[in-house]
């Protein structure tokens, strides 16, 4: 038994091949659970390993791979940690359409191979941005979804196919998704590069979330198991993407980060039509369900202090590093 009294449990994680992912192995190893991750290859592989978790192979949208692993592991809960690759901040060069799919097609197939195998309970991490264009107003978790765009018709199936399965699951509407991790390195680099970033207006507010409180709300819903919820995991400062840019930028010192700002005739035309989606979303999640029900706190519950303790590992890294 654990410290709260649960049973140690068998996990299996899609997406563990990702700073977030091998922050939730950590996590659950400490607390005494065994943990499978899908890897994408050796390097990953050797990472999960090195937090604690057993890495394995497998096509996220073919359901038999997966559940040939989830019979090899004997898993109790299943994580599904994939959804979160398109889930940072937004970038011109994400493959949309791929991400889309993994959205809608990955999580039906682990679904499904989640009921062929007698797993218990599904986490399942969404999106805050589902909420769409709410004028910035403050929503709770029965506020309605938008589906306007592909990705977001995605992301509301998935949540669907999870919470009408006959296996009980709960689903956390991340914010965006931020950390050491290398797509947040790539916002650096052309920050520092001076390249410019479609940030959207100023206007319009987006929620964000550190990785490892991401990571803890994630490690608390596999424990508690709440049946049929559903809990934003953000934290407690909304702020506009470009706004977070610009504080990112500062703590770099390297200033006001660079905008581009195209007139609607231009975007529609040159900008993905998912990306002008993302930066036209203008919501505030309130997060107030999560802390009361699942009981948890925030450790970075703003980008200043979340900010600085990215800065802080990639210095640590480079110190590290010879």
């Amino acid at each position: 038994m654990l410290e709260n009294g649960s049973s140690s449990l068998s996990v299996y994680i899609t997406g563990a091949d990702s700073v977030l992912g091998y922050e939730v192995i950590k996590q659950l190893v400490a607390r005494g659970h065994r943990v499978a991750g899908s890897s994408s290859g050796l390097d990953s592989a050797t990472l999960i390993r090195q937090n604690g978790g057993l890495p394995v192979y497998n096509d996220l949208f073919r359901s038999g791979e997966i559940a040939g692993v989830l019979k090899m592991v004997s898993a109790d809960v299943v994580i599904n940690l994939a959804t979160q690759g398109i889930n940072g901040l937004p970038m011109q060069t994400t493959d949309w359409d791929y991400y889309t799919r993994l959205v809608s097609q990955g999580t039906a197939a682990l679904v499904e191979a989640a009921k062929s195998t007698g797993v218990k309970f599904i986490v399942h991490t969404s999106f805050s941005f589902l909420y769409g264009d709410a004028h910035g107003e403050s929503v709770d978790e029965s506020a309605s979804l938008s589906s306007s765009d592909p990705l977001f018709k995605a992301g509301v199936q998935a949540e669907r196919a999870v919470l009408n399965s006959d296996i009980p699951g709960v689903v956390l509407r991340a914010g965006y998704v931020y950390g050491p991790d290398d797509h947040f390195a790539a916002i650096r680099d052309a920050l520092v590069g001076g390249k410019s970033l479609l940030l959207g207006e100023d206007n319009t507010v987006a929620n964000w979330i550190y990785v490892s409180d991401l990571a803890s709300a994630v490690v608390l819903a596999v424990e508690s198991q709440p049946a049929g919820e559903v809990f934003n995991i953000t934290d407690d400062h909304p702020v506009s993407i470009a706004a977070f840019a610009d504080h990112f930028a500062a703590d770099l010192g390297i200033g006001q980060s660079s905008r581009r700002r195209l007139p609607s005739f231009a975007s529609s035309i040159l900008v993905n039509k998912t990306h002008m989606a993302l930066l036209n979303a203008s919501a505030k999640a309130k997060n107030d369900k999560a802390k009361s029900q699942l009981g948890w706190k925030l450790k970075f519950p703003n980008q200043k202090q979340g900010i600085e303790q990215v800065l802080l590992t990639w210095r640590a890294h480079e110190v590290a590093t010879p």
